[in-house]
């Protein structure tokens, strides 16, 4: 009897916490209408989507799943290898004025178009150049760089980097020559040097040995040979643009801040800004603020009031940001109007199980696990061919599931074993002491019954 009991109160707690609801584990879904018959599918997230992705989970809390609820094979879309064809061009060497001991050297930034900018330093500047840039225009994957030929001869050890923004330059060449000997059939001629690697639109040439013979006004020019990708063929999604309002301004040492707040932590990959009627030019560094203590630079943009320059975008490293602050050295009257473009990441996912499918966006516990989805597209584009695309699809309206409690950092889940031991401790004490009780009470053997 008193084993039933036992059994029967650890089968009730069981059940109370078997019957305990759990919160749905993503805030909200959006139904995937997509077209009979695909081998594979593609899904933009919706600007909507990022204000309920995670942002610690680098969009690892996306999945999507079937009619069932259960998740199906889905993975980032890796973009088919863009198409590309050999060019060749000719580009201004820049000098960039030497730093001088105690002074802070030149500043090199982009224009809003993205041309490069050399602000010379506080002192003038003395000596040969050291360093030189100059700009392809378009992101060329470098094969082969000629030097101008010098008017008398240069023996000179050349460095030479790469990069796609002009603040993180990646080392290309190191210790290359350039000379240039005599004039008649003897005469040695070596001013070409072999590159390679990825694209990228600026490169920096700094002199570690010798003297630089090119001038300094810009004349000179150098010819690179490469390749540059199609744009027709570029397999991207589509650069959409988004106006913010400005939502705070403070004085900032010698100017101005003015912060943008954007509604979602969006992948922020241009920047453009027009001033109003009431201001003529304004220079504006712009900055994506990460916390109080840390921000990006992300460049400098001179813009004048028919926004003829200020309309041409920033390209900046695409990045998930959602503040940005424009600093200006001279107060304005009113707010510049800012943009951002940014391009919506995409997923691929394979149509398992049975539709319709539904995108689920937004959890603190549940992440998508590591399928092996890029084996599969690159098995579909082998027996497709270069040019099969996934099928794209459309999302219908979102649909709230957990909501911003799908998000809550998940509770410590109450460990049933320590309060079912005690219990059981207890109830077999009980039993134990009932036992005894038991005994106690029965007479000893060869002890007579008491008379009545």
């Amino acid at each position: 009897m008193r084993r039933d009991v036992v059994c029967l109160l650890i089968a009730s707690l069981f059940t109370l916490g078997a019957r305990a609801e759990m919160p749905e584990a993503f805030a909200y879904a959006w139904p995937i209408v997509a077209p009979p018959g695909g081998k594979a599918y593609l899904v933009e997230l919706p600007q909507d989507a990022y204000a309920w992705a995670v942002r610690d989970a680098g969009l690892g809390d996306v999945v999507v799943v079937d009619a069932q609820g259960r998740q199906v094979a889905t993975g980032p879309y890796r973009a088919a290898d863009p198409t590309s064809h050999p060019v060749t061009l000719d580009a201004p060497l820049r000098a960039v004025p030497s730093a001088v001991d105690g002074v802070p050297g030149a500043r090199i930034q982009r224009s809003t178009n993205g041309d490069i900018v050399i602000e010379p330093g506080s002192a003038p500047a003395s000596g040969t150049p050291r360093t030189w840039l100059f700009d392809a225009h378009d992101e060329v994957a470098p094969e082969r760089l000629e030097f101008p030929r010098p008017d008398h001869d240069v023996n000179l050890t050349v460095d030479i980097d790469v990069s796609r923004d002009l603040q993180d330059w990646t080392p290309r060449v190191r210790g290359a020559s350039v000379v240039t000997l005599g004039k008649d059939a003897d005469a040695v001629d070596a001013r070409v040097v072999k590159l390679a690697g990825p694209a990228a639109r600026y490169f920096r040439v700094r002199v570690t040995g010798g003297d630089a013979p090119w001038p300094t006004d810009g004349t000179a020019a150098v010819t690179l040979s490469g390749t540059v990708e199609d744009a027709s063929a570029r397999d991207e999604p589509v650069l959409h643009w988004l106006d913010v309002p400005v939502t705070d301004t403070r004085s900032s040492g010698q100017g101005v801040d003015y912060d943008y707040r954007l509604p979602a932590a969006l992948p922020v990959s241009a920047v453009r800004v027009t001033l109003g009627k009431s201001d003529s030019v304004a220079r504006l560094d712009a900055s994506a603020v990460e916390d109080s203590l840390s921000s990006e630079a992300l460049g400098t943009l001179v813009v004048t009031p028919d926004g003829t320059e200020g309309h041409r975008p920033l390209e900046v490293t695409p990045r998930r940001r959602d503040l940005i602050r424009l600093h200006s050295a001279t107060p304005l009257r009113e707010p510049p109007h800012f943009s951002v473009g940014w391009r919506a990441d995409r997923f691929v996912f394979l149509p398992e199980g049975n539709g319709p499918w539904r995108l689920l966006v937004g959890s603190a516990r549940a992440r998508r696990p590591a399928w092996p989805v890029d084996d599969a597209i690159a098995a579909l584009r082998k027996s497709e061919g270069a040019a099969w695309r996934p099928d794209r699809t459309t999302l219908g309206p979102s649909q709230e599931q957990g909501g911003r409690q799908a998000l809550a950092a998940p509770a410590v889940p109450l460990d049933w074993s320590r309060p079912l031991l005690w219990i059981v401790l207890l109830l077999g004490a009980a039993v134990i002491v009932g036992m005894a009780a038991s005994l106690l009470r029965k007479p000893k053997p060869g002890t007579p019954p008491p008379d009545d």
